[in-house]
């Protein structure tokens, strides 16, 4: 670690137990810190150093916590976390393809990983809560420009640490069991964080945070599936249990065939004069039947095109692979989000979903922040569609201007898939997107068709 670098953290002071103890300079450590990382070089090195010495999770979490009186420290340490938990694409501009850049992302990844599991906790973020409650109980002509700011920075670290990947290879979870996101999902919730993101995206005086409520309610749900959700808490009907059983079933039948071609293809003889074998049925270039040469044990893996050379398939051909797997969250953390859901299409979704798209239009927003949108809008309608429909809970997307809105963009993505083949990949993810919320729209229309209320049914008419 550089020796700078290693004074200053030594600087801020030392974890004894439970408590810390920090130095007379412990402030001017910390503006030190961020000052290193304004000037950090293109490998991100002194984050990287000051990942590897954890100083997160033995000197920033513990100095909040204890020293949340301290304004001038508490709002430092903010700063501070907020450019340590950056996104790493972020930092990197994009996935690198150099190696050594590469193992530097992996490296930031990394780290960012381990700040997400300190940040699990419940003290942590009740901490975080307790502040942002206070700094909103504020009226407007009573804010200073510190306090929006230290507003903004703690919806930012929160957006961060939900932002951050999951580690399979290391977590080894299986489904209904607790993740390290599930974990800090249920930390907001004890905190009561997520009822003041829903009175952030509610209330008509905290408007200009509409963005950063979207980010975070779209990371919260990351894993989640709108049918998973709808489903949860309510009793396994028949059906799901015979789905299950016949999964278990084809699972144990495909363990069982492997095991038993491993075995058959342990000869105990050798294959040298196997034979040859003419396949009936199956026709050769010319007009004879197939002569097989090899091991009858492997001729169910035959095709014509053994032995030859394989086509390679342009970059910009190949088929989008999916890389995102989905898991089932514990069902105490589905119970919350489920219920999150419904309060938030209750009481937030048209007036957030309104003032995003404004800000969206009037082009207020970062670029491609429309993508937040589209995923709300499709994760939600149907959470709406599968939890007993009601057309009034999105009324604000359920429009002429909407539908417009989101040909528009298909159309731009589609463009620029086309133009920008460096960027194909990223074009056609958020081509998908916005796809998506296009079906899910037409899903709607469709269940108004079938709603017992004659104005619903004139108004899907009228859309159509």
């Amino acid at each position: 670690m550089n020796c700078e670098l290693l004074a200053t953290c030594s600087a801020l002071g030392y974890l004894e137990g439970d408590s810390y103890h920090k130095e007379t300079d412990c402030l001017e450590s910390v503006k030190d810190l961020i000052r290193y990382l304004r000037h950090e070089d293109d490998t991100r090195d002194v984050r990287q150093q000051l990942g590897d010495s954890q100083i997160v999770q033995n000197d920033l979490l513990p100095i909040i916590v204890q020293y949340r009186q301290d304004k001038a420290l508490f709002d430092a340490c903010i700063r501070l976390m907020v450019n340590l938990t950056q996104p790493a694409v972020l930092c990197f501009g994009k996935i690198p393809d150099d190696p050594v850049f590469r193992h530097h992302f992996m490296q930031v990844t990394s780290h960012l990983q381990a700040y997400k599991e300190a940040f699990a906790s419940e003290k942590v973020f009740g901490i975080l809560s307790e502040t942002l409650y206070n700094l909103l109980q504020l009226d407007w002509e009573q804010r200073q420009e510190e306090d929006n700011l230290l507003i903004e920075r703690i919806l930012l670290l929160v957006r961060n640490m939900l932002h951050v990947p999951a580690n399979p290879c290391e977590e080894k979870k299986v489904d209904d069991d607790a993740s390290i996101h599930d974990r800090v999902l249920w930390a907001i919730h004890m905190s009561g964080f997520d009822d003041l993101v829903k009175f952030l995206a509610s209330a008509q005086s905290e408007q200009q945070w509409s963005m950063h409520v979207l980010e975070i309610i779209s990371l919260m749900f990351r894993d989640q599936t709108p049918e998973a959700l709808v489903s949860a808490g309510h009793a396994r009907s028949a059906e799901e249990k015979q789905r299950d059983s016949r999964e278990l079933e084809a699972l144990r039948q495909k363990e069982h065939a492997e095991k038993r071609s491993r075995t058959l293809q342990r000869g105990t003889r050798h294959s040298h004069f196997g034979g040859s074998f003419v396949v009936q049925g199956l026709r050769a270039i010319g007009e004879k039947d197939v002569i097989y040469h090899r091991n009858l044990n492997n001729f169910k893996n035959y095709t014509h095109d053994q032995g030859k050379a394989v086509r390679r398939v342009p970059k910009r051909n190949r088929q989008a692979h999916d890389l995102k797997e989905k898991r089932r969250s514990a069902l105490n953390v589905r119970l919350f989000l489920r219920e999150f859901c419904v309060d938030f299409l209750e009481n937030c979704y048209n007036r957030l979903m309104y003032l995003v798209k404004e800000s969206l239009i009037r082009e207020q927003t970062q670029q491609h922040d429309e993508t937040y949108y589209f995923w709300a809008l499709s994760f939600f309608m149907a959470f709406n569609r599968g939890n007993g429909f009601r057309a009034d809970l999105v009324s604000e997307t359920m429009s002429i201007r909407t539908f417009y809105f989101i040909e528009r963009n298909v159309t731009n993505y589609y463009e620029m898939l086309l133009t920008d083949r460096k960027e194909a990949t990223s074009w056609s993810r958020r081509m998908h997107l916005a796809l998506k919320a296009y079906q899910e729209l037409l899903l709607t229309v469709n269940e108004m068709d079938r709603s017992p209320d004659e104005s619903i049914r004139q108004s899907s008419n009228v859309i159509k």
